[in-house]
């Protein structure tokens, strides 16, 4: 029995949606204690006039990885900015290619930035932040760590554009569009 090549994309994406989830898990301990973090050095600041030294060296870090592991959620589940108006009207074969033009300089774009993030990273490893004394490579350390992420999903999504038929993209433009699928057009959010 022969199968098809998006069968043999199952596993890896059932891989994927699990580790993703697990990405999402680590973005919210990570915004929960940024939170808390600055809470308590806005009350200690305002309130007792004796501010954490440390605070915002943990913060900008936090926030830093935060920002590049959810970059990396989003190019999983491909739900950046995009012009979806424009999309939406093109024919099946033209909205193929782009989605794979966008998923291959995604892929590109994302191997550079390993490449340069690495570069940045080794700068700094040996540098230590003033307060913490932590390693400033660890600011730096989320454009490689994130960049892997992003290029792994990036090549993901276009096999899997790959994979897909132009039938599915041709039902996808004929199916009756949805208050939902509407504003996300128009750019709002779902």
């Amino acid at each position: 029995m022969k199968r098809s090549f998006g069968t043999f994309l199952e596993k890896p994406k059932k891989f994927f949606d699990k580790f993703s989830t697990f990405e999402r898990y680590i973005c919210c301990y990570l915004l929960i204690i940024l939170v808390a973090i600055t809470f308590v050095q806005v009350v200690m600041r305002f309130l007792f006039n004796a501010p954490f030294s440390w605070a915002e060296e943990v913060t900008l870090m936090f926030l830093v990885w935060f920002g590049y592991l959810c970059m990396a959620v989003d190019i999983y589940n491909d739900s950046h900015a995009a012009l979806y108006f424009l999309y939406n009207k093109m024919p099946p074969m033209i909205r193929k290619g782009a989605d794979l033009l966008r998923h291959g300089l995604l892929s590109w774009l994302f191997a550079l930035m390993i490449k340069y993030g690495w570069q940045i990273t080794m700068l700094n490893i040996g540098k230590p932040q003033p307060a913490t004394r932590f390693s400033q490579g660890w600011l730096f350390a989320p454009l490689v760590v994130g960049g892997i992420l992003m290029v792994v999903y990036s090549v993901f999504n276009f096999i899997q554009v790959l994979a897909k038929p132009l039938s599915e993209y041709k039902k996808e433009s004929e199916k009756e569009k949805t208050i939902d699928d509407l504003n996300v057009e128009r750019g709002g959010t779902v």
